[in-house]
């Protein structure tokens, strides 16, 4: 087993977990709400990169925004380093924009979320917690070329850091485009998914 991101492969790492699920998506797309659906059906761990990103931030005795503005290639590879090391370690739900290459196949699932810019920047603006974020914004336009950019520079940081690219799909064993499908419906396909994948974990 490996990660697909060469500086992770150095050392072979032991998989102490039974079960790692990956969740992959751009901004407003939904990848926690799926993530932490599965991790409440399932009854393992949910784990954001941004909440290793946060981690990282309090122990440099700094906000979110300044780590963000400074933010390297090394600041991503300790996210990601982290990441890979929890989900090797617990059982897990991961969710980050690339997971699914640093999980490689020691991912068990992995799921790609996404949804129409127009979907995520109104997601995005209606959530009030995120209109001080990169994303946010006064209205659906400002916050649209937000997103639009943000996707656009991290394609390009995900290329030039890790040499992935982010229009291969082929890795994923599920996608989901939820611009016009309602939690339900969402929830419906993926359950369907997991009996399929885990049917000892739906056994009475």
């Amino acid at each position: 087993m490996k990660s697909y991101i060469k500086e992770f492969r150095k050392d072979d790492k032991e998989k102490n977990s039974d079960l790692i699920i990956s969740i992959c998506g751009p901004s407003g797309a939904g990848k926690g709400t799926v993530g932490e659906f599965i991790a409440d059906t399932l009854g393992i761990e949910f784990y954001s990169a941004g909440d290793f990103f946060r981690q990282i931030a309090d122990e440099k005795g700094m906000s979110v925004e300044e780590l963000s503005e400074q933010a390297d290639k090394e600041t991503d590879l300790e996210v990601d380093k982290r990441t890979l090391e929890k989900a090797l370690n617990k059982d897990c739900v991961v969710e980050s924009r690339i997971s699914a290459w640093v999980l490689g196949d020691y991912a068990d699932l992995t799921i790609y979320v996404t949804a129409g810019v127009e979907e995520r920047a109104r997601r995005v603006l209606e959530n009030l917690e995120n209109r001080d974020t990169e994303e946010g914004g006064k209205d659906i336009e400002e916050v649209k070329r937000k997103i639009e950019k943000r996707d656009k520079d991290n394609e390009r940081r995900y290329r030039e850091y890790y040499g992935i690219d982010m229009q291969d799909r082929e890795i994923f064993d599920l996608m989901i485009d939820n611009t016009e499908m309602g939690i339900e419906e969402q929830e419906m396909l993926v359950e369907k998914a997991l009996k399929k994948e885990f049917p000892d974990k739906f056994e009475e």
